[in-house]
């Protein structure tokens, strides 16, 4: 072995060493600028995502209802019109609003319209029953016949005491007031839809029609007029000047 090989044998073992201690402070010092730096993301969510998220939530609960006062809810009073699809006996909230206090004997309560109508055809008296269609918001349409009006409750229960109609027995008339009804009946009577309101006769006569006239151009001045509808007696020559 010559003698440059022995010094490079005996330098290998320090240069390792060298390049091992290095690697150990590189390492060192990774892991303290690691530790030193704080997390931006994890700081970010906490500081900002949170809050925001809270101030959406109270800006909603202040503004909720804020249209309240400006745009009304709806409040169903249309009253429906069903002109020409019911007896003469059907009555409307006129009819209740008329007799207020009024009093009548309610005979059958039925879910179609058809088993009044066939009752009432087989009745000669037929001119002392009226009936109601009852509306209820969650509930299907029902209609009541009823029997007579009564100024009050007293001669109500008199006059179904006196009640002979022949009805069957399954059927119990009961004394009912009309303003029970008024909550549940939104429809006009065909008492209302009657031919009973005034009839305006028209009487259309011949009148002359006035005969057009001419009228003058309203470039043309008052002078201009007057020169064409009078002619001059004596025409004068036009001098024309050179």
């Amino acid at each position: 072995m010559s003698q440059q090989q022995k010094q490079q044998s005996q330098f290998l073992p320090w240069v390792s060493l060298i390049v091992g201690i290095g690697c150990l402070f590189a390492a060192l010092f990774l892991s303290l600028t690691t530790k030193a730096l704080p997390n931006t993301e994890k700081d970010i969510e906490q500081e900002d995502v949170h809050p925001q998220f809270q101030a959406e939530r109270v800006s909603a609960m202040t503004n909720l209802g804020v249209l309240d006062d400006d745009v009304k809810p709806l409040q169903q009073t249309t009253r429906a019109i069903s002109s020409g699809t019911h007896e003469a006996e059907f009555r409307g909230t006129k009819f209740i609003q008329r007799n207020p206090y009024g009093f009548t004997l309610e005979i059958l309560t039925v879910g179609k319209e058809e088993v009044i109508r066939d009752f009432l055809k087989q009745r000669a008296d037929r001119d002392k029953f009226i009936y109601f269609r009852l509306s209820n918001e969650n509930q299907p349409d029902q209609y009541v016949l009823d029997y007579g009006l009564y100024p009050n409750e007293p001669q109500a229960d008199r006059g179904l005491q006196n009640l002979n109609l022949g009805l069957p027995k399954s059927l119990h008339p009961v004394v009912k007031p009309l303003s029970s009804y008024s909550r549940q009946v939104n429809d006009m009577g065909t008492d209302e839809l009657s031919s009973d309101s005034k009839l305006y006769e028209i009487n259309l006569t011949n009148a002359p029609v006035p005969r057009t006239t001419s009228l003058p151009n309203p470039i043309q001045t008052t002078t201009d007029v007057l020169d064409r509808t009078i002619e001059p007696a004596v025409s004068t020559p036009k001098v024309t000047i050179n």
